[in-house]
């Protein structure tokens, strides 16, 4: 997103498909706890979905990481207004990607006495790494 918005003056970008990004070191610091847990209860091992908390579009995605460049000073020639919804219909592709690919994690959370973190810190941090080089 970020490089694209650096080259075109306005983007389209897929608006009904919804998701939640997680990065790795959510699943990093979950793993260690419920290692434990299960070492402690056997009877909680188990199959467990994980994501960051929330949704977001493509869209929506988009409009927040060009969001958050703009405010940090990088030069784009997309501002936040111009990343024009899309239907997935109007963008036709060869991977078969669900409308709603949402996890759902209040079995971890509820097992675990977890609350997950919303998406958006995740996604700062990574921004944050990325472009810092």
């Amino acid at each position: 997103m970020r490089r694209l918005a650096g080259e075109r003056d306005a983007l389209t970008v897929i608006d009904d498909k919804i998701g939640a990004p997680a990065r790795a070191d959510l699943l990093a610091i979950l793993t260690p706890h419920t290692f434990h847990a299960c070492r402690a209860g056997p009877a909680r091992c188990g199959r467990y979905h994980c994501a960051a908390a929330g949704e977001t579009s493509g869209h929506a995605y988009g409009r927040f990481v060009i969001e958050w460049a703009r405010t940090r000073g990088h030069a784009l020639k997309t501002a936040p207004n111009a990343v024009c919804p899309i239907a997935t219909r109007d963008y036709p592709t060869d991977a078969a990607i669900p409308l709603n690919s949402r996890l759902d994690t209040r079995r971890l959370q509820k097992t675990f006495g977890l609350t997950l973190p919303p998406w958006q810190p995740g996604v700062d941090r990574m921004l944050s790494d990325v472009l810092a080089h």
